[in-house]
């Protein structure tokens, strides 16, 4: 009988500075009962708030020149710390920029559509000593506003959006991702039963697993090409390695008085990146539940597959969040060396008040780079562009780039445009309005 190779034992082998790699690890907590008695999150939404549920409690507040500048600098305080918890990096990448390109576009639709009615909020003045200004005083100047937001956030709403953004950028990696799922780290009997789910989780991501026979074949090539030079990583067969190391059940706790039983599991899992030789994850992942019934004995079972249910949905969420992160930040990484090695620069513009379907717009866009930078080929990057914005990319060979002479080709092309606005904010970025 052929041994098994753990992917944690093939890293051993394949990378011997493993050690140096970063580990990330984050905890995440998600509640699911089978019985639902609220879905409503008593108290407050502040950091570390249970995103598991339909709603979130949030209070936070927001500083601005300007009345409106404060109130949605309140509301985005507030949303920014759960999908934090929501989306992990992310919430401070392309995604988190979406969300904030949607409140500041349309701030009431925006509102309406992830906080629930009651939300509201209250502003007052400050004076430039930060000093709140009475409401008789119509004298001291207004230095700035500071409003407070308080309410509930609809979660499932932004849930639901995040979920959609993150599918449109796994689309364009999941046919060329290849995974191998091991749980040879631990001896818990449930297991195997938590990578068969992994497994069906990651293969309606469209992610490609290879087990038994196929994945042994495929170790061993990893193994015979570690000391060929010849050998391309890109062609290496297993994209991605997922180890459980570890299965933790709680005690399960049975309320006689409910005829309830809880439980809870925590699944230890360590996710590498087999062609770049680096550790991309090691995530603690704990779940709970509770389930009713008059016999105790009897839900022991059904909990403990539940929990493996719960456990293997939300680290495939997990794994995935992660990859998705991991391969768009290597890919912009790779695509920055090549410019380096070709003596080109990147150029962004990031255009508010325009979508992808407006293509006269975007025609007079690239036209006008066009006029001013040559040999620049501007692309519409759709992973940073949503209904609310347009970002623009283009790379030039040209030493130094006259941003002056861009902005003045902007301007004329939409000389027309009395709200047309372009500003060059310096670090290769233009900001455009319409």
């Amino acid at each position: 009988m052929k041994t098994y190779l753990t992917p944690i034992a093939i890293a051993a082998l394949l990378v011997p500075l493993m050690a140096q790699a970063q580990n990330v690890e984050t905890r995440v907590q998600t509640r699911v009962e089978t019985q639902v008695e609220t879905v409503v999150r008593s108290g407050s939404g502040q950091a570390g708030a249970d995103i598991s549920f339909d709603e979130v409690a949030f209070n936070a507040v927001g500083n601005g020149k300007s009345e409106k500048e404060a109130i949605i600098e309140a509301y985005s305080t507030g949303m920014g710390r759960v999908l934090r918890q929501l989306a992990g990096a992310q919430a401070e990448a392309e995604i988190g920029q979406k969300f904030r390109d949607d409140m500041d576009r349309d701030f009431n639709t925006f509102r309406r559509r992830y906080f629930t009615s009651d939300t509201a909020h209250n502003c007052r003045q400050l004076d430039k000593a930060n000093k709140p200004i009475a409401a008789n005083d119509k004298k001291t100047p207004v230095a700035q506003y500071s409003c407070r937001a308080d309410g509930t956030i609809k979660m499932l709403a932004l849930k639901n959006d995040f979920q959609r953004m993150m599918k449109s950028t796994e689309r364009t990696l999941s046919n060329t991702l290849t995974f191998v799922v091991s749980t040879a780290e631990t001896n818990d009997p449930d297991a195997p039963y938590v990578a068969d789910k992994l497994t069906s989780a990651f293969l309606g991501n469209g992610f490609k697993v290879m087990t038994g026979s196929a994945a042994n074949k495929a170790i061993d090539q990893m193994l015979a090409a570690k000391d060929d030079p010849r050998t391309d990583k890109k062609d290496l067969p297993i994209d991605f390695s997922l180890a459980i190391n570890g299965l933790e059940f709680s005690q399960f706790n049975y309320d006689n008085s409910e005829q309830r039983m809880t439980g809870a599991l925590t699944v230890r899992f360590k996710l590498l990146d087999m062609k770049g030789d680096t550790q991309v994850a090691a995530v603690p992942v704990n779940v709970t539940q509770s389930v009713r019934g008059p016999n105790s004995a009897a839900l022991q079972t059904e909990l403990r597959e539940r929990l493996s249910n719960a456990a293997a949905t939300e680290v495939g969420r997990q794994t995935s969040a992660a990859v998705v992160n991991f391969q768009v930040s290597r890919e912009a990484d790779a695509a920055a060396d090549d410019r380096a090695k070709l003596g080109q620069k990147q150029y962004v513009l990031r255009v508010v008040g325009i979508t992808t379907r407006d293509r006269r717009q975007l025609a007079d866009l690239r036209n006008a780079i066009k006029s001013a930078v040559p040999d620049a080929v501007p692309e519409v990057n759709t992973a940073e562009s949503n209904d609310s914005r347009v970002t623009l990319n283009f790379t030039t060979s040209a030493p130094k780039l006259d941003t002056e002479d861009l902005l003045d080709k902007l301007f004329d092309a939409f000389k027309a445009n009395k709200t047309f606005d372009a500003q060059y904010k310096g670090n290769n970025e233009f900001n455009i309005t319409f």
